[in-house]
């Protein structure tokens, strides 16, 4: 009897792996088919993530999230644990700048510094380059054209936010100006960033605000609502095999539907968490899903003493933000979908798994040149710290980042599937006998 695709399709779902395939197939027909056999699985659950809506932490989309990758960890056989832990959250009523007869949203900036509602009202003060005199103002902060993702305090937008407060600002309102015109959410500390009411103003809705602060014009900003913390969960799944193991870590929550941030490696984290089980039967796994991400992964803080040692742990391999994008040109004033990948993202590695990821990331936009982990920057760095010496992540930043855009059309699944195949390949480079 012939073999069919749906045979070929069900194999591949049940871990029979290449070797059986490879005895039906010749061997190109069988990487083609498999490819698409992972390609549908990873377009899928693109579509599964983007239907929970919003990650915030905490949040009912996050919750669901977290159940559903719970019980795919348990199809492929893991052990999984579940903990809860307290994140900030924000019930909002309204959230509002006005100035004259200029009236926009702007999205609070969480951890929230809610004003109630009657708001604060003070002229505003433009901020460009130089923080000037704020004090007793609302600080209107334009930000350089960029893609940020976060508050430092002592670098970038974080800096200048931090100088306004310290010089007396009532308020700060963050114009994050970038390629896609929306407001971008900023990660920052579980405690707010500065003690004052902050919000964050879309770049397409400022040109009269910017206006009315020229002018000293008075505003009232207000974000009117209820500053509390919700459980999010972690997810700590094991597979014990033996003292040699592999670890698997990805953040799950984030800004709104975050399909492209979130979504593309929640994908290629199902995928590898499978694979390694069958691809790698000697030897132990130990998968970590995490929320709080928005906080400078909170959540991770939690469960990383329990992960296996270093000296145990042959490859960590963290599964970042935005493995792949969609790209986009602009026409006619509008941003256009494009079917290649975002180029805005990198591979960071550590000294010993540069040669490998160098080697299996080759021709793919932005990865082909690995780049150093920054201690104490990033997740990934959260774990190099603690001695975690082979280990690497691909961290992206599409258009669309951290904005209420960030939805299933930013993302299309055969371009995630090489760089889930490259992950792949950098494992099997970096595993001793594989």
């Amino acid at each position: 009897m012939p073999t069919t695709r749906r045979d070929l399709l069900n194999a591949l779902a049940w871990g029979t792996g290449a070797g059986a395939l490879s005895a039906v197939l010749p061997m190109p027909a069988f990487a083609r088919d498999e490819t698409e056999a992972v390609t549908a699985r990873i377009r899928a659950d693109l579509q599964r993530h983007a239907s929970f809506g919003y990650k915030f932490s905490g949040g009912p989309g996050d919750l669901a999230t977290a159940n559903w990758i719970a019980g795919r960890l348990r199809r492929s056989g893991y052990k999984v644990e579940e903990s809860q832990f307290p994140a900030p959250f924000f019930i909002e009523r309204t959230a509002r700048l006005t100035a004259g007869s200029a009236s926009v949203p702007v999205v609070p900036q969480a951890p929230v510094v809610t004003t109630g509602p009657g708001g604060v009202t003070a002229p505003l003060a433009l901020v460009e380059k130089e923080v000037g005199d704020v004090r007793g103002r609302i600080a209107l902060i334009v930000t350089p054209f960029g893609r940020p993702a976060a508050l430092f305090a002592n670098r970038g937008i974080g800096l200048t936010v931090t100088t306004a407060a310290k010089a007396g600002a009532k308020a700060v309102v963050i114009v994050t100006t970038g390629p896609s015109g929306e407001a971008v959410a900023l990660n920052a500390p579980t405690t707010p960033f500065v003690p004052i009411p902050t919000a964050v103003l879309a770049p397409k809705r400022a040109a009269a605000l910017v206006d009315a602060a020229k002018s000293g014009a008075t505003a009232t900003l207000i974000l009117d609502g209820d500053a509390t913390h919700r459980p999010s969960k972690n997810l700590v799944a094991t597979i014990q095999r033996g003292d040699r193991w592999l670890v698997l870590s990805t953040p799950r929550s984030g800004w709104y539907d975050c399909v492209g941030e979130r979504g593309t490696g929640t994908a290629a984290f199902l995928e590898l968490a499978d694979w390694v089980v069958h691809r790698f039967p000697d030897l132990s796994v130990f998968v970590m899903n995490t929320g709080g991400h928005e906080y400078f992964f909170a959540g991770t803080k939690y469960v990383l003493g329990q992960a296996p040692p270093p000296d145990k742990t042959l490859v960590w391999t963290h599964i970042g933000a935005t493995l792949a994008a969609r790209d986009a040109v602009e026409k006619d004033g509008k941003l256009v979908m494009l079917d290649t990948a975002d180029p805005r993202r990198s591979l960071m590695v550590t000294d010993r798994a540069r040669a490998a990821a160098a080697e299996s990331f080759r021709g793919l936009s932005g990865l082909s040149d690995p780049k150093n982990i920054q201690p104490k920057r990033g997740a990934l760095s959260s774990f190099t710290d603690r001695g975690y010496t082979t280990a690497f992540a691909v961290i992206g930043v599409h258009r669309w980042f951290h904005t209420v855009e960030d939805t299933l059309e930013r993302v299309e699944a055969k371009l995630v599937t090489p760089v889930l195949q490259a992950h792949q390949r950098t494992i099997e480079r970096l595993v001793p006998s594989a």
